[in-house]
């Protein structure tokens, strides 16, 4: 399920220029045209990026509060779709 990449970056607490980074180094499933993650062609997948923050909870590198925030946006986005 594909989404807007700056629309969920901020909902989530991610600056939409490391989302971007992320897909660009393969951490998440999307597409960022001409590096810009501004771009209202930049997207991102919400299933990778769901399971790209569950590692980074298994990790230790995001707290509980983070976690669930963007959990609960992620879930949102998806029901909305």
């Amino acid at each position: 399920m594909k989404t807007a990449l700056y629309q969920i970056a901020y909902q989530i607490g991610i600056h939409p220029t490391k989302m971007a980074k992320l897909v660009r180094e393969g951490e998440i499933t999307g597409e960022v045209p001409g590096d810009n993650p501004q771009s209202k062609e930049a997207w991102i997948d919400l299933l990778s990026l769901r399971n790209y923050i569950e590692w980074q909870r298994e990790q230790g590198r995001l707290d509980e509060a983070a976690y669930w925030k963007a959990i609960r946006h992620i879930e949102r986005t998806l029901k909305n779709r």
